[in-house]
């Protein structure tokens, strides 16, 4: 799913200048791939031999895998925080 609006990501390759019909945001991205892991070293299970800075912009990593079953960002952030605050509010946290 595409991180910033929730609509699936299409189910061809994605090349590095690929854009989401929905909202025209970048696809190539770390946010989109199956190696990206916040949390572990630089972010990636791959062995990159850099960093790449901005995880939301378009990269040209030759290990990106897009991620088809993703769910993270745009409307499932969304849904994910009211989630949250639902809980939060049922215990008065």
């Amino acid at each position: 799913m595409c991180s910033f609006c929730g609509i699936p990501l299409p189910a061809t390759k994605i090349g590095f200048r690929d854009l989401c019909a929905a909202c025209g945001r970048e696809l190539h991205i770390c946010k989109h791939c199956r190696f990206y892991k916040p949390g572990v070293y630089q972010d990636c299970t791959e062995t990159v031999p850099e960093a790449v800075k901005d995880k939301e912009r378009m990269n040209f990593c030759e290990y990106f895998n897009a991620d088809f079953a993703s769910v993270s960002g745009g409307k499932a952030r969304d849904s994910s925080n009211a989630a949250k605050s639902a809980f939060d509010n049922l215990f008065g946290n």
